[in-house]
C-alpha cells in the first residue's frame, strides 16, 4: 500500500485568524464595573457557599445577589437606622 499526497491546507488558525463581529456587550445596573473596581469581602465559609449556591442557581454574578441581598436588608431598616445610614452615605435630606 502506498502513501498518498494529501493536499489539504494544513495551517491551523491562529488568534489573528479569527474575527469576532457582533460581540455582546453586557453591563449590569447603572455603571459598568472592572474587575479591578471590586474589593474583597470577608465572610465565613457557610455564607461565601450559600452565595455561590443562590448564584449559581439563579445564574446571576456573586455581586448581583449580593447588591440584591443588601437593598433588601435596607428596605427593613427603621428610620433611626435609616438616617444613619443616610448620614454615612452623603445622602442628607
Amino acid at each position: 500500500m502506498a502513501l498518498l499526497n494529501n493536499p489539504k491546507n494544513n495551517k491551523k488558525p491562529s488568534a489573528k485568524d479569527i474575527k469576532i463581529d457582533d460581540d455582546v456587550k453586557i453591563s449590569y445596573g447603572d455603571k459598568a464595573y472592572k474587575a479591578r473596581d471590586r474589593k474583597p469581602v470577608q465572610v465565613d465559609p457557610p455564607v461565601l457557599r450559600m452565595i455561590r449556591s443562590i448564584s449559581y442557581a439563579k445564574d446571576i454574578p456573586m455581586y448581583d445577589v449580593v447588591k440584591v441581598a443588601m437593598q433588601a436588608y435596607l428596605n427593613t431598616l427603621s428610620e433611626n437606622e435609616r438616617l444613619l445610614y443616610d448620614r454615612r452615605n452623603r445622602k442628607v435630606y
